[in-house]
């Protein structure tokens, strides 16, 4: 996908950084075709559902705006490599514009670097010519993890890190989009996910360096109608996000000499 900052955001805008999904444990194939529509409706960026139903949601995509993605080990991450690997080629013969796969998070925080970096590396290698993005649940990662999680994500060539699948019992917050845009630092993009249900934090994510977000299909469509009530397009400029809001009270309120 392409990704532009702006100052100034449209409903359209905030439609096509959105990448909605019909992932929960009892989705069905009624679910899917209420997120196509959807699609169809506010031309969202790309839609996710489970494989079971990719058939339906590729075809369904077909003349509308909103491109069709793909997820690899989703939600887990500890699929072996080569079971993400295989998917990633039985998943192309469906044309894909994005995939998604989710980091072994128990490998990175046993310190498994290597086998972090070729399970990534080896995903890269099966999906040419595709956007991938991984996955690091940084809700269940501290700061350091988060940081190298991020390095190890782009040394493998992903396109994006992103926070979460959406199934981590806490969400992603502020502080992780800070972290996360701190260690990427222009070499990948942003994508967030998990906990993302109002237009006010998504806006606060993107000032703070986020390029895509992953939400559920009713979360979005609450989101897009929020954006359209307003009734203008909106102004980054006016979004402000204080320090305590992403660094902590306790963080924000020192002389700005001590905070690094």
């Amino acid at each position: 996908m392409i990704e532009y900052r702006k100052t100034t955001l449209t409903v359209s805008d905030i439609a096509y950084m959105m990448d909605p999904s019909v992932l929960k444990l009892d989705s069905t194939p009624d679910d899917v075709d209420e997120l196509i529509e959807l699609c169809k409706i506010y031309g969202f960026g790309t839609a996710f559902c489970w494989p079971c139903n990719y058939p339906q949601l590729s075809k369904g995509l077909k003349g509308s705006r909103t491109k069709f993605g793909t997820s690899l080990a989703f939600p887990s991450g500890q699929e072996s490599t080569q079971t993400k690997v295989e998917l990633a080629k039985y998943f192309r013969m469906m044309n894909p514009a994005e995939n998604d796969m989710v980091m072994n998070v128990g490998w990175l925080k046993s310190g498994r670097f290597d086998l972090v970096r070729q399970d990534i590396q080896a995903v890269r290698d099966a999906t040419p010519g595709t956007s991938l993005k991984v996955i690091i649940e940084a809700m269940l990662l501290n700061d350091e993890q988060i940081r190298k999680a991020c390095d190890l994500c782009i040394e493998a060539g992903a396109d994006y890190v992103k926070s979460g699948t959406g199934f981590s019992e806490a969400p992603t917050t502020l502080h992780h989009v800070y972290v996360m845009h701190q260690a990427i630092a222009g070499r990948a993009k942003l994508k967030i996910a998990g906990g993302v249900r109002s237009l006010d934090t998504l806006l606060k994510m993107y000032k703070l360096g986020a390029n895509r977000f992953g939400i559920g299909f009713k979360s979005a469509e609450k989101i897009i109608k929020e954006a359209i009530a307003l009734g203008h397009d909106i102004d980054m400029d006016a979004i402000v996000v204080d320090e305590s809001e992403y660094l902590g009270e306790s963080y924000a309120s020192k002389p700005a000499a001590d905070r690094y």
